[in-house]
């Protein structure tokens, strides 16, 4: 049986309500303050029931927004008041309704006097901001004309500058109350002396009461008067030595502002929702079969969004940036304390444990319990009273029989000694370089020894919890504690629960399931079908690694100009070194190791989540170091430009699958913009070489560094693979450029989509904004034989079917420039998730295949021909070699002489070569399948070799099995299973 365990908490008003909230409230409150200060400062001195402007802080409190807002709008009449400040009060109202509603939805307590009184104080800045929409004539407009997008249009974006066009500086006259004839001469006198305020024209009294019969007072008293009003110098600006971003509403006497409280909420949101879609990845991997690589990836792009949110929304707010700030904050509308503990009376308190499950409360005190614990000893081993109460974890404890609080004391027990092994694995490693350091004069380290303190996929991690681990007294541990610290915690422990078969879902709460059998999954199931492969027919990346590293070291010896070859073997062993010794394993830690007696790799084996980024970094590491060798070293590029030509010429009667395969998935690497030639092979080939060598384009090319070994390489050979191109951009998808994206991938099809549609006024026609990605598929489908019209006509007809997918909805725009709604980021990982499955071991494999394997199944193919064109004396294979096959250095000092040999064939059409050639290649029966490092390849990921196909067939195959069988009802999940008496779902 499957289950379901997310549950979205969304919104109305967009993927992060305070990005709305913040653009929108804070020119609104400085146009409040600015309004209120210039009606205030137009006013006589006589008039003493103006309010007091609060000018020394930007915050302003609830009842001081609405005083201000009736003011103004008693004053000003209806209709002067910009369209722009009625939109963005009904903006800021949604946003903040949306994040009432959403609180609401997911209190435990709704009778608690905290939830009571902290979502009541959301209600109120509904009703509040209700109030000054009421009276500035919000409501009013927003029935005959709610265009708040049209409105604020021409004043985005919301600079100073452009709010400052909206402030009121001219007012209707007021009636201060027993103002004599003598003091109104005067304000005339004054006014025409004083000359127009602020480039204004004050507007006309109202009729109404005369002043012509009141007793005129002392004129000497009315010129005092007037003159106190001429010396109120310039209007104030309100804000004078602040940003403008800094305005916000309060909404307590502690100063607790409405942006923090839905800073907060949104972070949160984005932890409990991401934690949710990881924890229905891991069920993949474990039941379903999903490459544990690719939940690594998915892992880490999560993990970069949590970041994300993090510098968006508590950037303003610097001191209150903590976990544990955040989370007092969001626990308070919730009805408990962030540092309360379920023990004593609320032991049994169903509801309170769920919330506190779903704020990541249990794994932050896991944490804080582990650092306390670990400073008090500082030798690795944990106290005595820690060790009655992690001393005897069980990997193999019935999760199913048990209570909740059984289960909950397991799960602490495996955090807490995995914490420590972690720890431990990286205090050694670090032990022993200081170790090497100190016994020598210099004291320098190698750049093979700073690699070698790692722990790989996980090492920024591993060093965190180790220097929060060391004791700094200055400064509480909580204060150095982030949201995305714990919430990483969280989803590496979620990786082993979830595939022992509980699940955490926020309406049904705890669910347990049957774990997968052993010999279906286990955490280094990916990581040791990786390494070792399968058996001596399909061996793994060791094996590939040594046979190429072997074979380069041959080669030195028969051509001598093969100057990188050494440099090659260094890539290379170094890159095999690392996934060697820090790939699935750490040195034994002896009686240090919290897992000894059940396993002593137990780091490894009981985390699944770290053979995911482990499995992503060393997939990552062989691809780049072999695409750098085929930068340099040319047999592959050759050997794919000869492949095509005796095809195209004949020479070939059918085609050969392992080549066929690598035109299609490196179309790119091997020709140039991925055009294949149809004619003049030799001097396209010659050129593609010449264009590789070429020191302008390497200038060109792309400086990586070797994940693992701290290798910075150039690669020259063009490449479109998603896991790469993640980690390359620190896994923010936002960051890759439409020129390395796939134009078969999914990713770039809903980028295609989300692409400004633009209507010509005049024909009616649309077409899609000519981005680089457009171009590039406009391009792929004219290469494909299309005209440009139909070509544009597919485009548009690929970006409407994606938006009948559930994360391309149909636009609402109706303007000429219409530009579908965000993608909210699990959706996004959705799209990843299928082409992150296809780069694996997918229909599109390219991190997944044995490139090292490849490589040397290549060298040797030309090593065959090469010894055919001796023995038949081929006389241009003899203008390059001697009689014993050996290339002459004298003539090729700088260029390696077989890299002339092929295109000097090619151009004088040599027949007879290419008989040899044919030959050789018809000979090889290697397959696809042959050179991946898994059983099988996955099929139906919903990936196409052509932009004009693949849009939206298989799309919905990236929805889960767990989706399939879960019965949603308003947002909660009705699951098929039986409930014990503690709430936990047995399925």
């Amino acid at each position: 049986m499957t289950v379901i365990m997310t549950t979205p908490i969304t919104t109305k008003s967009g993927r992060y309500l305070y990005t709305t909230y913040r653009r929108q409230i804070s020119p609104l409150v400085y146009w409040v303050l600015q309004t209120s200060t210039a009606l205030v400062w137009s006013l006589p001195s006589s008039y003493s029931d103006a309010p007091d402007v609060p000018l020394g802080d930007p915050h302003i409190t609830l009842s001081d927004l609405v005083v201000l807002s009736k003011f103004i709008g008693k004053h000003v009449d209806p209709g002067d008041v910009p369209t722009a400040i009625l939109g963005l009060f009904l903006v800021v109202t949604g946003a903040v309704s949306d994040l009432h509603a959403a609180l609401q939805r997911i209190a435990t307590k709704k009778t608690h006097p905290d939830v009571e009184n902290g979502i009541a104080s959301l209600e109120k800045f509904v009703e509040a901001l209700g109030e000054c929409c009421t009276a500035l004539g919000g409501w009013d407009w927003a029935l005959h004309d709610y265009t708040p997008s049209d409105s604020l249009s021409p004043y985005l974006p919301l600079t100073k500058g452009n709010v400052d066009c909206l402030v009121i500086k001219d007012f209707v006259a007021l009636d201060p109350p027993e103002v004599s004839e003598a003091d109104h001469d005067s304000e005339q006198e004054t006014s025409q002396q004083a000359g127009p305020r602020v480039g204004h024209q004050r507007k006309q009294a109202r009729p109404g009461k005369g002043k012509r019969g009141r007793r005129r007072k002392d004129k000497d008293t009315a010129k005092s008067k007037a003159a106190k009003d001429i010396d109120k110098g310039p209007l104030p600006d309100v804000l004078s030595n602040k940003l403008l971003d800094s305005f916000d509403v309060t909404l307590d006497q502690h100063g607790m502002t409405t942006g923090y409280i839905i800073a907060a909420y949104d972070l949160i949101k984005d932890c409990f929702e991401f934690r949710a879609y990881l924890q229905d990845v891991w069920y993949e991997v474990a039941y379903e079969g999903l490459n544990s690589a690719v939940a690594g990836a998915l892992s880490n792009t999560a993990l970069n969004m949590v970041q994300h949110t993090e510098d968006v929304s508590l950037a303003n707010f610097p001191e209150k940036q903590t976990f544990h700030s955040v989370i007092s904050t969001v626990s308070s509308v919730l009805g408990f304390g962030a540092e309360l503990e379920v023990t004593g009376a609320n032991k049994g308190d169903r509801d309170l444990m769920d919330a506190k499950e779903m704020l990541l409360l249990h794994t932050y005190h896991d944490l804080l319990d582990f650092i306390t614990d670990y400073q008090k000893n500082a030798n690795g081993k944990p106290t005595k009273r820690m060790m009655k109460e992690i001393n005897h974890w069980n990997p193999d404890f019935d999760l199913r029989s048990a209570t909740k609080e059984e289960r909950l004391k397991w799960r602490r027990a495996y955090t807490i000694n995995w914490l420590y092994e972690l720890v431990n694995v990286l205090d050694d490693r670090m032990a022993h370089v200081r170790e090497l350091i100190e016994k020598r004069p210099e004291g320098v380290m190698t750049r093979k020894e700073a690699q070698s303190q790692r722990v790989l996929g996980l090492t920024s991690f591993a060093v965190l919890i180790s220097l929060l681990a060391i004791p700094n007294y200055d400064v509480d541990i909580r204060e150095r504690i982030l949201p995305h610290h714990v919430f990483q915690l969280q989803c590496i422990v979620d990786s082993l629960t979830v595939t022992k078969g509980w699940i955490h879902d926020l309406p049904k709460g705890h669910i347990c399931i049957a774990p997968p059998p052993a010999d279906q999954f286990r955490p280094m199931r990916d990581v040791d079908l990786f390494l070792h492969g399968i058996g001596d027919a399909r061996p793994g990346f060791l094996t590939g690694f040594q046979r190429l590293e072997a074979l380069l070291k041959i080669e030195v010896n028969l051509r001598p100009t093969t100057k990188k070859n050494p440099q090659f073997q260094e890539i290379l062993g170094s890159v095999r070194g690392i996934c060697t010794q820090f790939l699935g394993k750490h040195p034994a830690l002896g009686n240090r190791s919290r897992f000894s007696t059940t396993d002593s790799n137990g780091l490894w084996h009981y985390s699944p989540y770290l053979c995911g980024v482990g499995l992503a970094e060393a997939l990552d590491a062989q691809f780049v170091s072999i695409l750098y060798i085929w930068g340099h070293k040319m047999e592959p590029v050759m050997l794919m430009h000869l492949y095509n030509m005796l095809r195209q010429e004949g020479y070939l009667e059918k085609p050969i699958d392992l080549f066929e395969s690598l035109q299609r998935l490196f179309l790119t690497s091997f020709f140039p913009n991925g055009e294949i030639p149809v004619s003049d092979h030799g001097n396209a080939l010659a050129d593609f070489i010449i264009d590789l060598e070429n020191k302008e384009t390497r200038k060109k090319g792309k400086w990586k560094t070797l994940s693992g070994s701290g290798e910075p390489v150039h690669l020259t050979i063009a490449y479109e693979s998603m896991l790469v191109l993640l980690r390359e951009k620190a896994w923010n998808f936002h960051r890759i450029p439409d020129d390395y994206v796939a134009l078969s991938s999914l990713f770039a099809k809903l980028r295609i989509a989300q692409t400004e549609h633009i209507t010509d006024l005049v024909t009616g026609r649309r077409r899609l904004k000519k981005t680089t990605l457009v171009k590039r598929a406009r391009a792929a489908l004219l290469a494909e034989g299309l005209a440009e019209d139909l070509a544009e006509e597919k485009l548009l007809a690929m970006a409407d079917a994606l938006e009948e997918i559930d994360c391309v909805q149909e636009q609402q725009a109706d303007d000429s420039h219409e530009t579908p709604r965000e993608t909210r980021n699990c959706e996004w990982f959705d799209i990843l998730k299928v082409d992150l499955t296809a780069d694996v071991d997918g229909d599109h494999p390219l991190c997944g295949l044995n490139l090292a394997k490849i490589t040397w199944r290549m060298v040797n193919i030309f090593g065959c021909i090469e010894m055919e064109l001796r023995r038949l004396r081929n006389k241009t294979y003899l203008s390059f070699c001697n009689d014993k096959g050996e290339y002459d250095s004298s003539k090729y000092q700088e260029t390696d002489a077989r890299t002339l040999l092929v295109p000097t064939a090619m151009v004088n059409k040599d027949v007879q070569f290419f008989e040899v050639a044919a030959k050789t290649l018809a000979e090889e029966f290697t397959t696809l399948p042959d050179v991946i490092y898994w059983d099988k390849l996955k099929s139906g990921t919903g990936r196409s070799t052509s932009p004009q196909t693949g849009s939206a067939a298989n799309a919905d195959e990236s929805a889960s099995t767990v989706e399939r069988n879960a019965v949603h009802m308003d947002q909660c999940v009705v699951i098929k299973g039986v409930a014990t008496e503690d709430g936990t779902m047995l399925i």
